[in-house]
């Protein structure tokens, strides 16, 4: 059964250094989002404001795992720039649970 899984992102401090030194790590991580949402794995993401690299994916997958390994193959991922303290997180959504499933 499809579940829904929440990751909480957090990139490295050194993320925004990074970014203006890779211009193309936002457009392999936009292309990435795009990706991930015509396969139907991601359902929405963003950041939070004020932008301090934080924000939210939200992510379906069969199980944790499948989650994490979805996650993995981020360009967030590949070129270490999500830090140790992002989550992954199952979701269990209450109301407007349709709207996702």
């Amino acid at each position: 059964m499809t579940k829904l899984f929440a990751v909480v992102v957090a990139t490295v401090p050194e993320y925004y250094e990074y970014k203006k030194a890779h211009p193309e790590h936002d457009q392999d991580q936009l292309a990435w989002f795009k990706e991930q949402n015509e396969k139907g794995n991601l359902l929405c993401c963003g950041p939070f404001v004020p932008h301090d690299g934080t924000g939210i994916w939200v992510i379906r997958a069969e199980n944790v795992e499948e989650a994490r390994n979805i996650v993995n193959t981020s360009p967030r991922v590949r070129d270490g720039m999500l830090a140790d303290t992002a989550r992954v997180v199952q979701w269990n959504v209450h109301i407007g649970k349709e709207r996702f499933i």
